[in-house]
């Protein structure tokens, strides 16, 4: 087939056409897909780039996934530590219902009562501080021990400074007796535990413990000394042991002219030879038991004395005071006044109780120039050896108010005779009440006349026996007998073991309550998993912060079990085995809390972390779609302006097209 040829302006518009057909379906593509660079061919360098950023900000898109997720299995785990939280203050509730005390607060809470001139200490070294800088108020918060003072020494107390346990700031029951204390030993003389040589000192609320084995000197756990120095003493629980041989130690010590009140619950228990419960010599040195005080007293060694007054010194026993004196060794007396000006007061209605087992012994002994006088009521079990013993140069007055009761097998009263000295004197005024009581038998007897007996040739002994033969008396009912003594014993008795079986009955309801919840608290920690992660058993986490994992986080789990954070299955036999649940609670809380602060920083850097990458991606494909996005506006007018010219091509190729018909029109 032959060439048709074309003229040049058929040829120009057809090539014009065909260059406007390739422009429309490269416009026609970037209008379709909205952007400019479709492959490497429209722009190699453009388009590899925004590949680049677009498969990163994949690969981060992946790993904001992951995080995400991360953040899930902490918040699995917060949610399970505020609800576990929230069982514990349930259990902590329960076992409060049937705590028969109450929890040793925190020492921040100690803190706040002692003020800023005040302090609570919880060493050796912040409680010596505390009291050499003049503390005014000092909290001790725990068990000190102050070791080996023989060349330190003690606690010397400043003026007007107060040396404190827990209780004085509230009851917290046996566990607050239990909990403050202070303890040290000591092998010279004269370095007691605390001293007091300063005006208006206070110990309250402490358990002291003291031990010393110097063979002389003066050695006291509690030392007040020093003309009209004034030292209080409340609720302590006093122990001390003496290993020497001299004279002169003691729980407490009065010495010099000063003065010491007891009040509150004071228990003291000295043991060694010589050993004595309260120390009280010297210039006028006083000792008051208060209104309000019960005192018990324990000495067990040789040559032991309850409450030694000697030497001018004074022992008022107050009216409404409750004394129980034991004393077991051999040669033993439970209060000895002894010694010139030396005098013990028992006021009305003041309660004190003697009990001495050894031999040799008395309840009350008197020596030289010395006075025992009694208004109160008394009860003297003296096995095997004297009630009051009364030599030479002493006098015992027995008031009208006064009780007496001798639990003796051996002589109520001993009044000495001296041809060369003044006999001891014994009065007991009219209506006085003594009773005997002897191998189970109790004969009672009210004094119907005064009297005095200061024995002239011979000493004179008063036993059950022969007491209405000596002393003008007659029998009253005013007293119980011991059979209703006995009887209201097993009474009460009885009455406190119903209260306790009721008591174990309602901790026993409780106890399965506490128990079922702290099972419901085991069950909650297991189900605290997310997609298989447990933060709250142990298990870990990895979280992956970029694409070449080169920033990553590990999240640590704890374990959260309650055998795990110490808590035990309740086993409330005891009241005080509701203490120790509370304690467990308490402590499994601050576990918790401390667990649930590090998951929250954990959350808080995901969740930073989170954001910057979902943030980060962003950055990236507003990066690739600025190198390969096209401008829909300019490539729309581009496609329009495109048409306009194929109109004029296909225009023009139409107007060359009929110039040659033209030429073939005149054949």
């Amino acid at each position: 087939m032959s060439e048709i040829s074309l003229t040049a302006s058929m040829r120009s518009n057809l090539l014009s056409l065909q260059q406007i057909a390739k422009l429309q379906d490269s416009t026609q593509l970037r209008l379709s897909t909205g952007l400019k660079v479709n492959s490497a061919i429209d722009n190699p360098s453009s388009y590899y780039t925004a590949s680049s950023l677009t498969n990163r900000a994949e690969d981060l898109s992946a790993l904001l996934d992951s995080m995400g997720q991360s953040v899930q299995t902490i918040k699995a785990a917060t949610e399970g530590i505020e609800k576990a939280e929230d069982l514990l203050s349930q259990m902590k509730a329960i076992a409060e219902q049937v705590n028969t005390g109450v929890y040793v607060p925190e020492k921040s809470y100690f803190e706040k009562l002692v003020g800023s001139n005040g302090a609570v200490v919880t060493n050796a070294e912040e409680l010596r501080a505390a009291v050499d800088s003049g503390k005014e108020e000092i909290c001790v918060y725990g068990k000190i021990d102050l070791g080996d003072i023989s060349t330190t020494g003690g606690l010397e107390l400043q003026e007007n400074q107060k040396l404190v346990g827990v209780n004085y700031y509230g009851n917290f029951g046996t566990e607050g007796e239990e909990f403050s204390s202070i303890s040290a030993t000591a092998t010279v003389k004269e370095k007691n535990l605390i001293n007091i040589s300063k005006a208006n000192c206070l110990v309250s609320d402490l358990n002291l413990d003291y031990e010393n084995s110097a063979d002389s000197g003066n050695l006291f756990a509690i030392n007040i000394q020093g003309q009209n120095i004034v030292g209080n003493l409340e609720n302590l629980n006093i122990k001390t042991e003496f290993n020497g041989s001299e004279v002169h130690r003691a729980g407490i010590g009065i010495r010099s002219g000063a003065i010491g009140n007891l009040s509150g619950k004071i228990n003291i228990q000295s043991s060694g030879q010589y050993a004595y419960g309260i120390y009280n010599a010297f210039n006028r040195s006083i000792l008051n038991i208060t209104a309000n005080t019960q005192l018990n007293i324990k000495t067990d060694g040789t040559n032991g004395k309850g409450i030694l007054t000697d030497n001018l010194a004074t022992t008022n026993i107050m009216g409404g005071a409750y004394v129980n004196i034991k004393t077991t060794g051999n040669i033993s007396v439970g209060i000895y006044t002894q010694v010139t000006g030396a005098e013990t007061n028992i006021f009305a209605d003041a309660d004190v109780n003697i009990e001495t087992s050894g031999t040799n012994s008395y309840g009350f002994c008197l020596y030289q120039n010395t006075k025992l006088n009694i208004m109160g009521n008394v009860k003297v079990t003296a096995n095997n050896a004297i009630g009051f013993s009364i030599p030479n140069s002493t006098e015992c007055h027995i008031g009208s108010s006064a009780q007496i009761l001798l639990n003796t097998k051996n002589i109520g009263f001993y009044i000495e005779y001296s041809a060369s000295a003044v006999s001891g004197l014994l009065d007991i005024a009219q209506g006085a009440k003594i009773a005997f009581e002897k191998d189970g038998n109790t004969s009672w007897y009210e004094v119907k006349d005064d009297y005095s007996t200061q024995s002239a040739t011979a000493a004179t002994k008063i036993t059950a026996d022969n007491f209405t033969a000596t002393v003008s008396s007659e029998t009253t009912e005013a007293w119980k007998t011991a059979g209703d003594v006995v009887k209201e014993q097993e009474q009460e008795k009885a009455a406190q073991a119903e209260k306790e079986a009721e008591e174990q009955a309602n901790r026993e309801v409780y106890q399965k309550q506490f128990n079922n919840a702290l099972s419901q608290y085991d069950s909650l920690i297991k189900d605290s998993s997310y997609k298989g992660v447990n933060l709250l058993q142990a298990d870990d986490l990895k979280v992956i912060f970029n694409e070449n994992r080169s920033a990553t986080l590990d999240v640590m789990g704890v374990d959260l079990s309650s055998d795990k954070i110490g808590m035990m299955m309740a086993d409330w036999s005891k009241a005080k085995d509701v203490q120790t649940s509370l304690e467990q609670v308490i402590n499994a809380k601050n576990t918790l809390r401390s667990a649930s602060t590090k998951l929250g920083n954990y959350y808080s850097i995901i969740t930073e972390r989170e954001t910057f990458t979902d943030n980060l991606i962003n950055v990236l494909q507003e990066g690739a779609d600025k190198l390969t996005l096209a401008d829909m506006n300019e490539e729309s007018a581009n496609m329009l302006s495109l048409q306009t010219q194929q109109q004029l091509a296909i225009n023009s190729l139409s107007l060359a097209s009929q110039a040659s018909q033209a030429v073939l029109r005149l054949f």
